[in-house]
């Protein structure tokens, strides 16, 4: 389970509440007044710099951090995401080396899989994998609580009609046009089919 990656959703998540709801704005505060701490600490292995990235990314939007901030907090990520990648780099260079020493003898004979090390892949491929169904298990649950909250209402219909008149569009002279050209497509429609009816004997 990734809770450094769910540390930062859960982040997101209250700055929706506080934005639709109110009422949080001391916790807002601390936020933007830490924010740089929370991110390093989530970020600490590389691994979750996407996750950073685009939950910053999304509190800049939502206004609840400032345009510099967020630029300094995309720099110091896309620093620790080189750094990373030069370890990873050199890491991945050492590993070759060794298991090509490992797999050639000094006799340049070459050294045969072992049971354990067969073992030790397969053990590896059931972690990754549960590992795996874990992360796509937490961003379903994360996408179904943005798509509950997304058509939220609190259950009283004039409330909801009112949310649906302000979010239609007004009828204009060119909706009545449109509608009239369509209805005498219909007419001249019917009037040929009725006119030439299909199908009788």
């Amino acid at each position: 389970m990734n809770n450094r990656a769910n540390i930062m959703y859960f982040v997101d998540q209250h700055a929706d509440v506080n934005i639709k709801e109110g009422g949080h704005a001391p916790y807002v505060d601390f936020l933007r007044r830490d924010i740089s701490r929370i991110v390093d600490a989530v970020a600490v292995n590389g691994a979750n710099v996407k996750v950073c990235r685009r939950v910053v990314a999304g509190l800049g939007e939502k206004k609840v951090l400032a345009a510099d901030e967020v630029a300094a907090i995309e720099r110091s990520l896309r620093e620790r995401e080189e750094q990373w990648s030069r370890l990873l780099a050199d890491g991945e260079t050492a590993k070759v080396i060794e298991e090509r020493e490992a797999a050639v003898g000094s006799s340049g004979s070459g050294r045969k899989r072992t049971g354990i090390d067969r073992e030790r892949e397969r053990a590896q491929r059931k972690v990754d994998k549960r590992a795996i169904e874990q992360r796509i298990e937490e961003d379903r649950e994360r996408n179904k609580r943005l798509r509950e909250s997304m058509w939220a209402v609190a259950g009283d219909d004039d409330e909801e009609v009112d949310k649906m008149w302000d979010e239609g569009s007004y009828v204009t002279q060119e909706d009545f046009d449109i509608a009239n050209e369509e209805a005498e497509e219909r007419g001249r429609w019917w009037h040929m089919n009725e006119a030439h009816p299909t199908g009788s004997a």
